[in-house]
């Protein structure tokens, strides 16, 4: 094995910690990854902790408690709803965490201080970030996955502070290690966040209590929104452009809209929305038992482990997760079943138009939604898909859904 083959395939064992409080969630996804990729790492430690009693107050005190059991140099803490595509992923990018004393904390997706977001991970439905190949330096790490050295871990526990509770804990100990210098990273860590919920209660505290806590590292961007100071007198005129952002999304979108359904040759329904957050309404409005999500593949180079086929269950619905390339995602869809609801997302505008041209005949629906991008459904869901797409702030500027 040449020099830099060797390099890549260095390795450092893991601790995997997760704090659950739902058995069914956590075999479903989490479990029944480790258990798929454990024969690739014979040294791997699974350590769920039970907080199905609430026996923890906050998810500092639970993880730090599996961080307190680890025997593996390098602990990664993760979500239940989570699906690792490669354990030997985590364990290179553990390895490229031992290597370099100036890294704090590594994780699978952050945001930078400009906004963008780094690490290409599938988020329920949809391919979301950046793709990187190698460590990119963060504003903050979202807490789906981030790891840290074991002896770190102990001399430094994560935050039980109160008012962080179970939300912004990786952002308060990326915020922490900055503060000494240390950095904080994105690596290639291929994963499939399988959430059923979106929890936003007391998030707002968490942001206040950091913003409180690292003044001098404000504005913090991260993948919920950015912590900052809160003004001490909300102002009037503030208040009225925050209630209407809205409308300025809508038109944008509408914009985008417009370009989306006039590449396509049928010109079918076309509708704002987030089809990623709306997919399983959908799908239980529908009736339908089983549902294909076809992800387009970035261009650049890596995604490789996200093209596997994945099979999962969301409320009552089993879908069947796959990822190709851009230039074969026609085909592919076409040869789906039009009894099949597809969902196809991370598609260009230009193939958008070249997918519907190739199910003349059948029920589709085009979207756009600014965080997303254009998608596209097709098969048993559209109907569904337009009944709920059927109010003004879904509806672009000029246009008629249903």
């Amino acid at each position: 094995m040449s020099r830099s083959n060797a390099e890549q395939e260095r390795r450092v064992p893991v601790s995997v910690v997760c704090v659950f409080n739902n058995p069914a969630v956590l075999q479903e996804c989490l479990s029944a990854s480790v258990e798929a990729g454990r024969h690739q790492a014979v040294d791997l430690e699974y350590l769920p902790v039970d907080n199905t009693a609430r026996q923890f107050s906050s998810a500092g005190a639970a993880l730090n408690h599996g961080a307190a059991l680890a025997r593996n140099d390098v602990v990664v803490f993760v979500h239940q709803d989570v699906f690792l595509h490669s354990i030997p992923a985590l364990e290179r990018v553990a390895a490229a965490l031992m290597a370099d004393l100036s890294l704090g904390m590594v994780g699978a997706t952050g945001m930078t201080g400009e906004g963008r977001l780094l690490g290409l991970i599938r988020d329920r439905i949809v391919l979301s970030g950046h793709q990187e190949t190698g460590l990119a330096d963060v504003d903050s790490l979202d807490e789906v996955l981030f790891m840290m050295r074991r002896d770190q871990i102990r001399r430094q526990p994560l935050s039980e502070e109160p008012d962080l509770s179970w939300h912004a804990y990786a952002v308060e100990y990326g915020a922490r290690l900055r503060s000494t210098g240390s950095r904080v990273a994105v690596a290639n860590i291929p994963l499939t966040h399988n959430s059923l919920t979106i929890n936003l209660d007391r998030l707002a505290e968490a942001h206040q209590w950091i913003a409180g806590a690292y003044p001098d590292q404000l504005p913090i961007v991260t993948t919920c929104g950015t912590v900052q100071q809160r003004p001490r007198v909300p102002s009037v005129l503030a208040g009225l452009v925050n209630s209407q952002k809205w409308r300025y999304r809508w038109l944008r979108e509408s914009v985008s809209a417009h370009k989306l359904r006039n590449k396509s040759p049928l010109r079918p329904v076309t509708v704002l929305g987030d089809l990623r957050r709306d997919i399983d309404d959908i799908c239980t409005a529908a009736g339908v038992g089983t549902a294909t999500v076809i992800n387009v593949l970035p261009g650049s180079a890596g995604g490789d482990e996200l093209g596997e086929p994945l099979e999962l269950g969301r409320r009552g619905v089993r879908f069947r997760f796959l990822a190709v390339d851009e230039g074969a995602v026609a085909a592919l869809v076409s040869a789906q079943g039009p009894d099949t609801t597809v969902a196809v997302t991370n598609i260009s505008v230009d193939t958008a138009g070249e997918v519907v041209g190739v199910l003349e005949g059948r029920r589709v629906i085009l979207g756009f939604h600014e965080n997303t991008g254009p998608w596209l459904l097709t098969g048993p869901g559209v109907d569904a898909a337009e009944a709920h797409y059927r109010t003004p702030r879904s509806t672009p500027l000029a246009m008629k859904v249903g």
